[in-house]
């Protein structure tokens, strides 16, 4: 494993991180043994550990981590979200989002909760958890963020955009704008922007803000854990992707077999390395079931692109990789 800082403080994290919401829901199939999963994540070498209050039920997704850090508090960098009111209902049945409080003093009660949940004194990293536009530019809102970091609750400050793909306003604002250390986005080497568009940023390029990757196998389209083929249940996550789309990053990733055959690497490692060779990206946070997926995820640091591969890689993105997209995705904004 290989560690990087986040934006220039001096949280040191581990390039392949470990999120728990797939230990607190259903959402990616079903994880039996949490625990397990959690120490073999540790036990690779993973140190960024990322959780929310909203992920499962009655704040699950903080929780499941309290017995560990309870004897790893000091050896991780550990952080959450907020933002959702958890004792909302979801707006819709199924996998809706629950609602935003963004209120000063809500933000200050929810940090209190996570404290609570996870057994901590203070979260190093806090992140808005998919936000629109109105909070990033919510003065009042900022100066009680920033009134936590000066408590010591807080150590540094982040953003988090979605659900889905998109929020490029509200990303750009949030690293212009506010002072954050992170700034967490949808980014595959198949799915690039708006990744790119946010790792070219002044302050990005000059090293303040750092990136985070979620969905960095394209919803397994990246990983070999699936095929075009493969029907979802309802109930999963993955459901959700337009098929023509998931077509679409088959087709592509079928263009990218270099970074895997006749290479140490799996093709899941390969997306991951992929993503690190973007130094604007601190972090990759892989969807993670089974042990098995952790160790291999994790092992992707250890195998980095070649300049050569990293050039190949580019010019197949400028050209979308050869294919003729079925679907368009959009990017969601609140604009």
């Amino acid at each position: 494993m290989r560690y990087r800082n986040f934006g220039d403080t001096d949280l040191v994290v581990s390039e392949v991180g470990f999120g728990t919401w797939t230990l607190a829901s259903n959402w990616w199939g079903e994880v039996e043994d949490k625990d397990t999963l959690i120490r073999a994540a540790f036990d690779a070498g993973i140190t960024f550990f990322d959780a929310a209050p909203v992920y499962g039920k009655d704040g699950a997704g903080e929780t499941v981590l309290a017995g560990f850090l309870k004897d790893h508090r000091d050896e991780v960098v550990l952080t959450t979200k907020c933002g959702y009111d958890i004792d909302a209902a979801r707006k819709y049945p199924g996998q809706s989002e629950r609602p935003h409080d963004w209120e000063p003093q809500s933000i200050r009660e929810q940090l209190d909760a996570s404290l609570l949940r996870l057994g901590v004194d203070h979260i190093d990293l806090y992140q808005l958890h998919n936000t629109r536009i109105e909070p990033i530019l919510d003065d009042d809102l900022w100066a009680a963020l920033l009134d936590l970091r000066a408590s010591g609750k807080v150590r540094e400050l982040g953003v988090a955009l979605g659900p889905a793909i998109g929020w490029v306003e509200e990303g750009l604002q949030a690293i212009r704008q506010r002072p954050i250390a992170s700034l967490q986005t949808v980014f595959n080497i198949i799915e690039q922007e708006p990744g790119l568009t946010f790792a070219a940023e002044p302050k990005v390029q000059r090293g303040q803000v750092g990136l985070i990757a979620r969905v960095p196998h394209a919803s397994d389209a990246l990983s070999g854990r699936i095929t075009r083929d493969t029907v979802f249940p309802p109930e999963d996550h993955r459901s959700h992707r337009n098929p023509d789309n998931m077509l679409d990053n088959f087709d592509k990733a079928e263009t990218l077999s270099f970074l895997w055959e006749g290479t140490d690497r799996t093709i899941g490692q390969a997306a991951v390395a992929g993503i690190l060779a973007n130094p604007s990206f601190t972090t990759v946070l892989p969807t993670c079931v089974t042990v098995e997926d952790v160790e291999e995820y994790a092992a992707g640091s250890d195998f980095p692109l070649s300049a050569e591969e990293v050039s190949l890689l580019d010019e197949r993105w400028s050209r979308n990789f050869g294919v003729t997209n079925r679907y368009e995705m959009p990017l969601k904004s609140s604009l």
